[in-house]
């Protein structure tokens, strides 16, 4: 889990690939048995193995747009929150990231492991400094030396992090050296004592809902990442089902909420 020393592993010249296990818990010796299992049973039944590599990390449940709609009718949200349904939510988020700055997601597959992916996400503008204590005083809470990380575009990967390699970095699980020419984009989600940034580089064949939200964040700004941080009151676990991210809201200085298909905002 150490961000910093998995990237300076990175940067040894005997490395040419790491691969970091997004989930650094006991829940991972489950993945590990399977793969041996695999190998045993392919030595026993003589079969040359071809193990597959882990993938992407959303494994967890979705989010069924029914049951949103049964939570907003019986909590009667609307009673109290702006409550719609825009035809294109992606491009509503990014409309509300470029004017409000900070908007929470929870839609698709939850994450596996330790890190929020962008579906369970708070999502915020990462040009503007500003909305680190913001989110802080929203949510968070959280110490100076726990800075937020960037969702940065494959496409847009040399724009932002120095990775001569080409590491990858779809768990967020390693940082990166900055590109000082293009910092101040993405200054909010940089450490402010290194210029590292803890980053999540998205690939859209693995969550093209989410990389749809950068690419529209990025036609309006012309910054082709975001800020993101788990969603999550400080000490609580990440949000999972309509309920849960309701529920943070609620109790939370979040304005706006993308919950699936709908969006929630605060009056």
């Amino acid at each position: 889990m150490n961000v910093k020393a998995n990237m300076l592993l990175a940067q040894e010249e005997w490395v040419r690939e790491l691969f970091v296990f997004p989930s650094c818990g006991d829940e991972s010796n489950a993945v590990g048995a399977a793969y041996l299992g695999y190998l045993d049973l392919c030595a026993r039944q003589r079969v040359a193995p071809a193990p597959r590599p882990f993938g992407s990390a959303y494994l967890g449940p979705g989010i069924d747009d029914a049951e949103v709609e049964a939570v907003i009718r019986t909590r009667d949200l609307a009673a109290r929150h702006r409550v719609s349904e825009p035809a294109a939510i992606e491009e509503k988020i990014a409309e509300l990231l470029v004017s409000d700055g900070i908007v929470a997601r929870c839609a698709g597959r939850m994450e596996f492991g330790a890190r929020a992916l962008g579906n369970r996400s708070i999502l915020a503008n990462p040009s503007d400094h500003r909305v680190v204590p913001l989110i802080n005083r929203m949510i968070k809470n959280r110490d100076f030396w726990m800075p937020f990380a960037p969702s940065v575009l494959r496409e847009r990967e040399a724009d932002y992090l120095l990775n001569p390699k080409g590491v990858a970095s779809p768990y967020m699980m390693l940082a990166f050296p900055t590109n000082p020419k293009r910092r101040d984009e993405i200054v909010a989600a940089v450490h402010p004592h290194d210029g590292t940034a803890r980053a999540h580089i998205v690939d859209e064949a693995w969550n093209p809902a989410y990389h749809r939200v950068i690419r529209e964040f990025e036609s309006r700004t012309g910054i082709g990442a975001v800020l993101n941080t788990s969603f999550n009151l400080h000490g609580e676990p990440l949000v999972c089902s309509p309920q849960d991210a309701v529920d943070t809201f609620e109790r939370s200085g979040l304005q706006h909420l993308a919950l699936g298909r709908f969006l929630i905002s605060k009056k």
